[in-house]
């Protein structure tokens, strides 16, 4: 019985019992992509289930794409996961788990990542365990057995995994890893293993390259520094398991600040190639890592601004928050981060607890980005990005005697800036404003 059909009957018996049920998704096998075993996913209360059956594969000497996948023992079906400590299984008729690699249970008591057949052999049937491993490893904070790590690295493997994975299934390795419990330590393994470029493959670049594939490492080190339990700072703190991803898929990718491509002739980041056709991320998170690598820059010029001149106007912040939106609190996190790796070139991320010993001197540098954030509570500002302008483009049109078009856009943005800097203005008061305004600026404003 295959895994689709089987959850079926697991649904129907639940119907039966008067029970909730929830619908079924199928994944097909795609051999070509190294996707071997037809899968059927559902919930049965509330814990995610997959449903698939015991297989045995058989391979021609001159591939590794199976001629067949057949119905398989446990201890077939076992010999072909990818590690050890994922081929147990749980007899629900004698209440007792099954090794029947003689591998796994050992493994989980020491706490190490092994593969149940040679590393190379297992990795060359499917290149995505390398991230698997990785993942897991990561996971659990346990340690890869030496031959695995060697196999990892081979170049034949790294060539296996851009050209038989299809690059939907990396993406979600990845996000698995960056929303897990331990993403500096996935980060590591995948610069160790030379495996960056592969998974976060580069577009055609036309301005500088990105950097050294160990910025990445440093700059999730300086996140998990950051967001360390006990920290008290808004800037150390997340608001949600959202942002936390967000911030650690931002840092893995900062080699790629500032870095430029082209799309249709048309200068574009990077980083949205990367997103979009490496890890086929959604538009969400190319559009949110787009917004906070446009944003780090300028968070970072006006933390020195303030931090030189002591003064930052309510205008100036205001529209900066306005420019980057709901996101400029993260951005000014990731500003920090990307200060952060400047002040502290040489740090090596492979002790995580000594972290706050090496970056003693960066609370300096946390103090002047606190300080930006105190203005912005001051001013009573943190919002700014959601206030409406006082008189509205149609209001404005008819106020100036003006036709719609781009010069609108322009007075909206003159009427918040004094918005900003006059708190207790009214519509009248802003009305004689923007009168006074056309009349000294409409020459400019027509040119």
């Amino acid at each position: 019985m295959m895994g689709f059909e089987f959850a079926t009957y697991c649904n129907n018996y639940l119907h039966q019992q008067g029970l909730a049920t929830r619908s079924i998704s199928k994944i097909d096998s795609n051999p070509a992509k190294s996707k071997h075993l037809e899968t059927a996913t559902t919930k049965l209360f509330d814990q995610e289930i997959d449903f698939c059956n015991l297989r045995t594969e058989v391979y021609t000497e001159d591939s590794r794409i199976p001629t067949a996948v057949t119905f398989g023992t446990p201890t077939e079906d076992a010999y072909r996961r990818d590690i050890t400590i994922n081929s147990l299984f749980y007899n629900i008729n004698t209440n007792t788990v099954e090794d029947f690699t003689n591998q796994g249970l050992p493994d989980l008591s020491k706490g190490l990542i092994r593969t149940p057949l040679a590393p190379y052999e297992t990795f060359r049937d499917d290149p995505l365990r390398v991230l698997r491993c990785i993942r897991f490893g990561s996971r659990f904070g346990f340690e890869m057995v030496s031959e695995l790590s060697e196999a990892a690295k081979d170049r034949t493997i790294k060539d296996a995994l851009v050209n038989k994975i299809s690059r939907e299934r990396i993406g979600t390795e990845i996000d698995k890893m960056l929303s897990g419990p331990s993403p500096l330590l996935s980060l590591q393994l995948i610069h160790q293993y030379g495996l960056y470029a592969t998974v976060f493959e580069a577009p055609e670049i036309v301005s500088q390259p990105p950097e050294d594939a160990w910025q990445a490492v440093r700059a999730v080190g300086v996140v998990q520094w950051l967001l360390q339990e006990g920290a008290t700072s808004p800037l150390r703190q997340i608001t949600s398991k959202d942002e936390r991803r967000t911030i650690y898929l931002a840092a893995s990718l900062l080699p790629y600040l500032s870095v430029m491509s082209e799309l249709k002739k048309r200068p574009i980041y990077a980083v949205q190639l990367v997103l979009r056709d490496s890890l086929k991320l959604n538009n969400h998170d190319i559009n949110t890592i787009s917004t906070l690598f446009r944003g780090i820059p300028t968070f970072q010029q006006a933390v020195q601004r303030l931090d030189e001149q002591h003064s930052l106007s309510r205008s100036e912040l205001g529209m900066l928050i306005r420019d980057i939106g709901s996101l400029w609190q993260t951005c000014l996190k990731m500003a920090l981060v990307h200060d952060l790796l400047s002040l502290q070139p040489s740090i090596t991320w492979d002790r995580p607890e000594k972290l706050d010993t090496l970056l003693g001197p960066a609370e300096e540098v946390v103090r002047r980005y606190h300080q930006l954030l105190d203005h912005a509570i001051k001013y009573s500002i943190q919002d700014a990005h959601i206030w409406k302008p006082m008189i509205d483009g149609k209001k404005i049109t008819q106020l100036l005697d003006l036709k719609p078009g781009p010069v609108v856009q322009q007075l909206l943005r003159v009427m918040m800036i004094w918005q900003l800097e006059h708190p207790e203005g009214t519509v009248d008061d802003c009305a004689t404003m923007m009168k006074q305004y056309w009349v000294q600026n409409s020459a400019r404003h027509q040119s």
